[in-house]
């Protein structure tokens, strides 16, 4: 049986997925060490943390230029921890930029490798396939179309389907939470969620803000909710300002702030599927520092952006890009929604299906055994 499993992320989504392989692999396997680079909730599962996640977030190529020096030395600490300890299996998750240098690392090394959450090479990089086959043991993925992506280039890889159908609930009903935030009757509530990494909280915190107060004036009987994970808290309050007086912030919540929405303006990301898991209509945004942008629509091959209408293979919910990001814009899409119940339902319905093709539960219990299959081998 294996005596160290090493997993390594680099944002929040990685994160929480990370941390729920950990409990699954603490439950299956007791005996294990588990070690790795994250953040809080793979602490909480567990895993012993060699390095902070927040301290190798980034977002964009420009972003990442800036931060060079910085990344290149946590990539060659993480290399050393690896050279060192040597771990029966490296599990990588998602965060493909430093995750794919290690993998190769590892490979000539002699530890093996299993990839949990697929790099999106489906949008920006089909050239680093190769990549994957060469350094990579197993691949694990969690959206229906990748399978056949790398079984159609000889890459070894099982799909367990979507680990946020075991997690994405509500905790408390409408009604609770309702009284909680103050709500009266008749007000309609739209989610405002900027992003949980530094860089798209400062890109996105303007747009909807100015959203929000558009709507104020065109919508009778509305509030918002910001919507955030604790460890971006303290930014999301900085960013909002005094502009924020009236917007309650959701941390604890989160789910329910989302479900019990009539709307969620969004950050592209894993939170457009929590949004979807929650049935809850959405506009979807997303924006880069503008040497990002020039430099991503070279290499980006997606009609969409949203994971939504990617899993859809569909216009399922709006989507505004860079400069279409623009309050007045957003604003009156948003109110288009809130004014019209059938689009409304029908956005819904198509919600519906969306959740359909992610797989049944029991995701990441399957991930881990995959896990430890290899380490057994």
């Amino acid at each position: 049986m294996p005596g160290e499993i090493m997993i390594v992320t680099g944002e929040a989504s990685g994160d929480l997925y990370g941390s729920l392989l950990a409990s699954e692999l603490g439950a299956m396997a007791p005996h294990i060490r588990l070690v790795g680079v994250g953040g809080e909730a793979m602490r909480r599962a567990g895993v012993e943390i060699l390095l902070d996640s927040g301290e190798i977030s980034v977002v964009g190529v420009w972003e990442a230029l800036v931060r060079i020096g910085r990344l290149r030395k946590a990539l060659n600490r993480i290399k050393g921890e690896i050279y060192d300890r040597r771990p029966d299996l490296l599990v990588l998750v998602d965060y493909p930029g430093m995750n794919l240098r290690l993998a190769g690392f590892a490979k000539r090394i002699g530890v093996r490798v299993m990839y949990y959450i697929s790099p999106q090479v489906w949008a920006w990089g089909k050239g680093r396939i190769g990549l994957i086959k060469r350094s990579v043991d197993k691949m694990v993925v969690i959206l229906p179309f990748e399978v056949e992506l790398y079984k159609r280039e000889g890459v070894d890889v099982t799909y367990v389907g979507h680990p946020l159908i075991d997690i994405v609930r509500t905790e408390i009903d409408r009604e609770a939470f309702s009284a909680k935030i103050g709500m009266v009757a008749g007000e309609r509530l739209v989610a405002l969620l900027p992003g949980s990494r530094r860089q798209e909280i400062k890109q996105h915190m303007r747009p909807l803000m100015e959203t929000a107060a558009i709507l104020r004036r065109s919508v009778a009987g509305i509030r918002f909710v910001m919507v955030t994970l604790p460890s971006s808290e303290g930014i999301v309050r900085e960013e909002m300002g005094e502009a924020g007086g009236g917007i309650d912030v959701a941390t604890a919540l989160r789910y329910e702030a989302i479900a019990y929405s009539d709307l969620a303006i969004t950050c592209s990301g894993t939170v457009t599927l929590e949004a979807a898991l929650l049935g809850t209509p959405m506009i979807v945004i997303y924006k880069l520092a503008a040497f990002s942008w020039a430099l991503g629509r070279l290499i980006v091959r997606v009609p969409y952006i949203s994971l939504v209408n990617l899993v859809a293979r569909e216009m399922v919910v709006p989507e505004f890009i860079q400069a279409e990001v623009r309050p007045e814009r957003l604003a009156g899409e948003a109110a288009r929604l809130l004014n019209d119940d059938e689009r409304r339902l029908a956005v819904v319905e198509r919600l519906g299906r969306v959740r359909s093709k992610l797989g049944p539960g029991g995701a990441t219990r399957r991930a881990a055994e995959v896990a430890l299959t290899l380490t057994s081998k």
